[in-house]
This record gives C-alpha cells, sequence and structure tokens, in this order.
C-alpha cells in the first residue's frame, strides 16, 4: 500500500476518535466552555492510551488473528483491555484524586473502549494488508499478461518468417531479381517487426504499410496483380493507435489457402476506420476440394492473433470467421 493512502487511513480513524471522545465528554457537562477546559490534561491521556492500544495490536496482535490464533488473539486482547485499563485508571487517580480505585465499576467502560480500540487496530491493519495483496495480484497479473503477450508475438513472427522464406526460396533459381525485390522488402518489415512493435500500441499507418508491404511482397509471386485487391484508409485519418501485428495472421491466411483458378480477385482486404471503429475484412477463395475448411480456420497465427485479441481488447472487439461455399472471410471490427 503506498505510504500516502496508509497515513489518510489512520488519519481518518483518528479523527474520527478525537471527535467521538469530544461528543461522550462534552455531552454530559452540557457547557461547551468548561468541558474543553477541563478536557486538556485527561484528553491527552486519553489519546496516549488509545494510541498505545492501537499500535499494539496493529503491529503485534494482528499476528495471531493472521495465524488464525483466534483463541489466543481473543486472550490476549481480553488480558490486554484488562491491564492497560488498571495502569490507566491508577494513573488517572494520580492526576484526578477525585477517581476512587475501589469503585470496581469504572474499570468496565475502560476495558470495552480498550477492546474496540485494540479490534481498530487489527481491522486498520487487515484492510491494509487485504488492499495491498489486491494491489501485488494486479501487479502480477499485469505482468503475466505483458508476458503471455511477448510471448504470443514471438510466435507469430517466425511463423511469418517461415513462410515468407520458403516463397523466396522458391524464386531464386526462377528469378533471382524477383527474389532480390523480395528480400529487400521482407528486410523492411523485419525492421518494423524487430524494433517498433515493442511497445503495447503502434499508429494505423504503420500496420498499414507493413500490410502493404507484405502484399506487394505476395504480388511478386503472380503476374496478374489482379488477383490482390485491398483497400486502406488515407494516412490523415491513420493517427490512431493499435495493437501492432494484429491483422497479419489473418492476410497470411488468406494467401496460404486461395485458390488462384477463381474469379479475381481471390484475396480482397479491406481497412475502414470510422467514430473510432475500425473495420477490417480480409476475404480469399480456396478449393474444396484440396482444402477442408477446418483448415482454413486453424493455425498458430489465426489462434493467436484471437489470445492477444481477448487480452487486449476484452468487450471491445468482434471477429467473426465465416465460410460461405468456397469463400473464407474473417471480419474484426475494434472499439479504439
Amino acid at each position: 500500500m503506498k505510504y500516502i493512502l496508509k497515513i489518510l487511513i489512520h488519519s481518518l480513524f483518528w479523527l474520527v476518535f478525537v471527535l467521538f471522545y469530544l461528543v461522550l465528554y462534552v455531552v454530559p457537562k452540557g457547557d461547551l466552555s468548561i468541558a474543553l477546559q477541563e478536557l486538556t490534561i485527561q484528553f491527552y491521556i486519553n489519546f496516549v492510551w488509545a494510541a498505545v492500544i492501537f499500535y499494539l495490536s496493529y503491529y503485534w496482535l494482528i499476528r495471531y488473528f493472521e495465524k488464525s490464533q483466534l483463541v489466543r488473539y481473543l486472550i490476549l486482547s481480553v488480558l490486554i483491555s484488562i491491564s492497560v485499563s488498571v495502569v490507566f485508571l491508577i494513573i488517572s487517580k494520580l492526576i484526578t484524586p477525585g477517581i476512587n480505585l475501589q469503585n470496581y465499576v469504572l474499570l468496565l467502560p475502560s476495558m470495552v473502549g480498550t477492546f474496540i480500540i485494540a479490534q481498530c487496530g487489527c481491522l486498520v491493519r487487515g484492510f491494509e494488508n487485504w488492499f495491498a495483496n489486491i494491489q501485488l495480484k494486479s501487479e502480477i497479473e499485469n505482468k503475466n499478461l505483458k508476458n503471455e503477450l511477448k510471448l504470443l508475438r514471438l510466435q507469430i513472427n517466425p511463423h511469418f518468417l517461415f513462410n515468407t522464406l520458403n516463397n523466396i526460396d522458391s524464386l531464386i533459381s526462377k528469378s533471382p531479381k524477383t527474389a532480390s525485390k523480395m528480400l529487400i522488402t521482407l528486410s523492411e518489415m523485419l525492421r518494423y517487426m524487430v524494433y517498433e512493435t515493442k511497445t503495447e500500441t503502434v499508429p494505423l499507418q504503420k500496420e498499414i504499410d507493413y500490410l502493404t508491404s507484405y502484399i506487394q511482397l505476395q504480388q511478386l509471386r503472380f503476374k496478374n496483380v489482379d488477383y490482390i485487391r485491398y483497400s486502406f484508409p488515407e494516412p490523415d485519418v491513420c493517427n490512431t493507435q493499435v495493437a501492432p501485428m494484429l491483422f497479419i495472421p489473418f492476410v497470411e491466411n488468406a494467401f496460404k489457402h486461395s485458390y488462384y483458378a477463381e474469379p479475381m480477385p481471390v484475396v480482397d482486404i479491406k481497412i475502414a476506420l470510422s467514430d473510432n471503429v475500425l473495420s477490417f475484412t480480409c476475404v480469399n477463395y480456396f478449393d474444396t476440394e484440396t482444402i477442408s475448411p477446418k483448415t482454413t480456420q486453424s493455425g498458430i497465427g489465426l489462434e493467436n492473433v484471437k489470445r492477444r485479441l481477448a487480452l487486449l481488447y476484452p468487450k471491445n472487439h468482434e471477429l467473426q470467421i465465416i465460410k460461405e461455399l468456397n469463400t473464407f472471410r474473417a471480419e474484426l471490427t475494434i472499439k479504439l
């Protein structure tokens, strides 16, 4: 628990104690001015007495309660209440000679007050410990969340590299120039992946630039660029921050499972931004005879992005995976 918050809690308790004491002492007197004149010495004695009991319970007695030693805790609370009450009455007798120590009835209110203050000390300490445990649990959950997101991001990157390097390898002997262009594009993408995706969010425009590079890299494989169609917002409206590497698994999945004998475009990708709602759509054709529907909806990339969405945008996103005949559609909306 933060030190300032602890001071506020203790200050509030002692403020309530002082107000409560003043009410109990002043009301029977009936005259506020007379009561305040007689109050000074007696008030200091009571305040010191209450502070000793409170912090004795706060630092020492609470240990037995936390260890579930309730019987010992109650016995010690009663013994402390009796002992301190006797000492308190003796001191009061020395300062106020009118008190008769043989009147044991005077012990009862002092014992009850001591017992209540002792329980208040344990209650305040218990609340502080409970609040500190909640903070610690929250910090651990946040740390685990960050570690999980880092792990998911690391799993996405090798998956993408594996597919891209295979494509480049297949083109080296057939078209060295095309393979060289792919390597240059890949190096730019890797620079983004390694140096700019370590933050929790990135500008939407950078994600769009990354997707554009990926699409251009895929277009180098085909003579007819009309196989691929994509539509992205203008740069001047892309200052919105989004989590990095969210869209690439869907796009990668579309290219991986597309059937290029279908009518064009085979892959259709769209991103739109309106009223702080980001919409992403990725559609591709696939061959039902060679690729099963389960294959198009599985893979490390898609599973990871689903998990990341659940962690990063809980209750603020909607993801639909739709299969219609030989068309696979991924629709994602995020409230930013």
